[in-house]
């Protein structure tokens, strides 16, 4: 059994390491603009809960918030961690690799359409996500790092396509992402308030 996990580790390398640089490249990402975030609130003189909305606000959707109008803020926090971690990532990469797949040349297995893929990844990406300028700008660079990570896990190590490995990939990266934020806001937050 150990030997077939090293061989599948072995035809696989590439795979695990672009996952890998992958989601270094949105850490960083995030890094960047959190130090942005706290520069700002540094040079304005907002600090904790001038700058950050209070967690319910923060975490739920406007449409949702009426959903758990009543529930507690341990409910809610559940509720938010399933959307944003399970539910989010699986919908919204189901429609990435439909938008990749259409801008995937099958002869060579290269991008065909650049800029119908550019558009999808970042602006329809960030505009999904809302919140003006600012969040356009960050949702939608994290949409061309997992439209990059889509088209560098496709290819077998043999040259055939998987597609399936690259949903699976990116959907991890995406949650692990939004797992990350969650924390992150909760982290800041609770020392904060």
């Amino acid at each position: 059994m150990l030997g077939n996990m090293k061989a599948w580790v072995r035809a696989n390398r590439n795979r695990l390491g672009e996952i890998g640089v992958t989601f270094m490249l949105v850490w960083l990402w995030v890094t960047l603009v959190l130090l942005v975030m706290n520069l700002y609130a540094i040079k304005t003189g907002a600090v904790g809960i001038d700058v950050l909305p209070r967690l319910r606000d923060e975490l739920l959707p406007y449409p949702l918030k009426s959903l758990f109008a009543d529930a507690s803020l341990g409910e809610s926090f559940l509720w938010a961690l399933l959307g944003s971690c399970v539910m989010a990532p699986l919908m919204e990469e189901t429609f990435r690799a439909g938008l990749c797949e259409l801008c995937t040349d099958d002869a060579t297995g290269g991008i065909k359409h650049i800029f119908v893929l550019l558009a999808g990844s970042f602006l329809g990406f960030g505009l999904l996500h809302g919140g003006g300028y600012f969040s356009i700008f960050i949702q939608g660079s994290l949409g061309l790092l997992l439209g990059r990570l889509w088209f560098r896990t496709i290819r077998r190590s043999d040259g055939t396509k998987s597609k399936a490995w690259a949903y699976a990939s990116n959907v991890c990266v995406h949650a692990a992402y939004n797992f990350c934020v969650l924390g992150i806001q909760i982290l800041v937050l609770r020392t904060h308030l």
